[in-house]
């Protein structure tokens, strides 16, 4: 399923991006909607988990942060 993109998360930027293996596309998945993205990875069910990183003392923490976001994109 995930062969023909790969999947970037930003902490600065506060996005996740879905680009083609060869960089001549790129889409915005998540665009500041959670705050810092550490991390992506593939689940074993196909969908992605996106771990956010607010609490880090470097971002505006909210309520619920931080967390595991389950993403079926």
């Amino acid at each position: 399923m995930f062969e023909d993109r790969v999947y970037v998360a930003c902490l600065r930027g506060r996005k996740l991006y879905r680009v083609t293996p060869d960089g001549s596309s790129a889409e915005r998945l998540l665009d500041g909607e959670y705050g810092r993205l550490r991390t992506v990875a593939a689940a074993p069910d196909g969908s992605l988990w996106v771990i956010t990183s607010n609490t880090d003392g470097r971002a505006d923490p909210k309520k619920g942060d931080d967390r595991i976001l389950r993403l079926h994109p």
